[in-house]
C-alpha cells in the first residue's frame, strides 16, 4: 500500500512552525507495517494545494493531509480538494449542527465563520473530531493504480493525532486487511559512528525484501532492519547478522527509548545523580523515573580519584572537564567504577548527551552483570578506577 502525506500552511513552509506531525506520523504508520512513500509541504495558496493532491492521488493509494481545515480566509484545503477532485463544496447541516451545539453548551453564540467548516466536497466521508471544530473527512478518487483514499484532517497536534489513531488507522487496517507490505525491527548502538557501522554492515547485501537504515540521534545510532515483504526467516536471519556486528554498542532495541529500558532494569531502586560538566543532560535522561535524586554541582573536582564514593545504593556522578577529560563515577552499593573519557564534539550540547549517555550506560552494563567499562570507538579513555 503505497502512502504518501502532504502537510499545509504558510507557517510550516516559512520554518515558523516545525512539522511535528508528519514525522509522528510516518513513525506510527512503520509501527503498523506501513512505510510512507513521499512526504510534501506546501503553503496556503489554492494553485500550489490542488496540484500536489492530484499529483498524490495518482501515485498513492492513500494520501493523509493535515492542515488548512480552520474557520479563516487562508484555510484553503478543502476548497482545493473540492476543486481538485471536482466534488464542489457543499453544506453538511449534520457537522453544523455539531458545531451549533457545543457553542451552545459553552453558552457562547457560535461565530459566523465557523460554519465555514461544515462547508466540505460533495459527497466525501465525515471523520469526527470530538476536541475541535475542524472535523475530517475521506475523499474517495478514480486513479490509475484503482482508487486513491485521501484523509484529510485538522493540524492542531493533539486533534489530528486523536483522530489518526482512532479514525484514520481504524480505516487503513481494514484497507491492507490482514496482510502488512512492512516490518520494521529497530536497535540502537552507542560508543561507534556511523561510517564504522557502514563498514561493517554494507559490504555484503541482506536478503530480498530487507532493507537496513540508520539514523543519527546523537548520542546514539539507531539502526532499523525493514522488511518489504520479506519472509521471517530472512528478516531472522538479517537480525542475528546485525547483531552480531554491532553487539558490543547494542544498548536497546524495540520502540522504546534506550534509557527507559536501562532505568527499568532498576526495578524501582533509588538512583541519585550529581552533574557537573553534563549540566542537566543525564537528569534530561532520568527525568521520568519516579526512584531518582538529582543535582547539579560546579564544583565538582576533574579528576576521577577525586570524585567522592557513595558507600550506599547506586549513584552516578559526572564531574569538571580537565585536561585529561570529563570524569564519570558509577557507585553501586560500596562498590565503585569509574573512567574519565574525552569527548571531541564541536556541539557543546552533544557533548554534553555524549558524557550523560556513557554514564547510564555504565549502569546498564552493571545491571546486566556485564563490563561496566565499555569500548567505545568513538570516545578516548585515560583514566580508570575500581574501588
Amino acid at each position: 500500500m503505497r502512502i504518501e502525506i502532504i502537510s499545509t500552511g504558510d507557517e510550516i513552509v516559512t520554518g515558523l512552525v516545525v512539522d511535528t506531525n508528519a514525522a509522528w506520523l510516518s513513525a506510527l504508520l512503520l509501527e503498523q507495517g506501513w512505510q510512507v512513500r513521499r512526504r510534501a509541504t506546501v503553503g496556503d495558496n489554492l494553485a500550489d494545494l490542488k496540484a500536489v493532491l492530484a499529483e498524490s492521488s495518482e501515485r498513492a493509494e492513500v494520501v493523509l493531509v493535515c492542515g488548512g481545515l480552520g474557520p479563516t480566509a487562508d484555510d484553503l484545503t478543502a476548497q482545493a480538494a473540492a476543486e481538485a477532485f471536482e466534488q464542489p463544496l457543499t453544506l453538511h447541516p449534520d457537522w453544523l449542527a455539531t458545531l451549533e451545539a457545543r457553542y451552545e453548551a459553552r453558552g457562547i453564540p457560535m461565530p459566523a465563520s465557523n460554519a465555514k467548516q461544515a462547508h466540505l466536497p460533495r459527497g466525501c466521508e465525515i471523520l469526527d473530531n470530538p476536541v475541535g471544530t475542524a472535523c475530517g473527512f475521506v475523499v474517495r478518487h478514480p486513479a490509475s493504480h484503482g482508487q486513491s483514499q485521501l484523509f484529510f484532517t485538522p493540524g492542531v497536534p493533539f486533534e489530528f493525532k486523536q483522530m489518526v489513531r482512532e479514525q484514520i488507522v481504524p480505516r487503513l487496517k481494514a484497507l491492507a486487511g490482514e496482510q502488512t507490505d512492512t516490518e520494521l525491527r529497530r536497535f540502537y548502538s552507542f560508543g561507534v559512528s556511523e561510517s564504522a557501522l557502514s563498514d561493517k554492515l554494507d559490504a555484503a547485501p541482506w536478503p530480498a525484501g530487507v532493507e537496513l537504515g540508520y539514523r543519527s540521534a546523537m548520542p546514539l545510532i539507531e539502526l532499523k532492519l525493514i522488511g518489504h515483504g520479506a519472509s521471517a526467516a530472512d528478516l531472522d536471519a538479517a537480525e542475528a547478522r546485525l547483531l552480531g556486528e554491532i553487539a558490543p554498542w547494542l544498548v536497546g532495541r524495540g520502540n522504546e527509548e534506550p534509557a527507559s529500558q536501562i532505568l527499568a532494569l532498576l526495578r524501582d531502586q533509588p538512583l541519585t545523580l550529581c552533574e557537573g560538566e553534563s549540566r542537566g543532560a543525564l537528569l534530561g535522561l532520568c527525568h521520568d523515573y519516579p526512584q531518582l535524586q538529582a543535582h547539579f554541582d560546579p564544583q565538582l573536582p576533574s579528576e576521577l580519584e577525586q570524585l567522592k564514593r557513595a558507600e550506599t545504593g547506586l549513584s552516578l556522578t559526572i564531574g569538571r572537564a580537565g585536561s585529561d577529560g570529563v570524569p564519570l563515577l558509577l557507585c553501586a552499593h560500596g562498590q565503585v567504577m569509574g573512567q574519565t573519557l574525552k569527548v571531541r564534539h564541536p556541539d557543546p550540547d552533544s557533548g554534553r548527551r555524549i558524557l550523560a549517555f556513557a554514564a547510564l550506560d555504565m549502569l546498564r552494563r552493571h545491571l546486566l552483570g556485564l563490563p561496566v567499562i565499555a569500548d567505545y570507538l568513538t570516545l578516548t579513555r585515560s583514566a580508570l578506577r575500581r574501588d
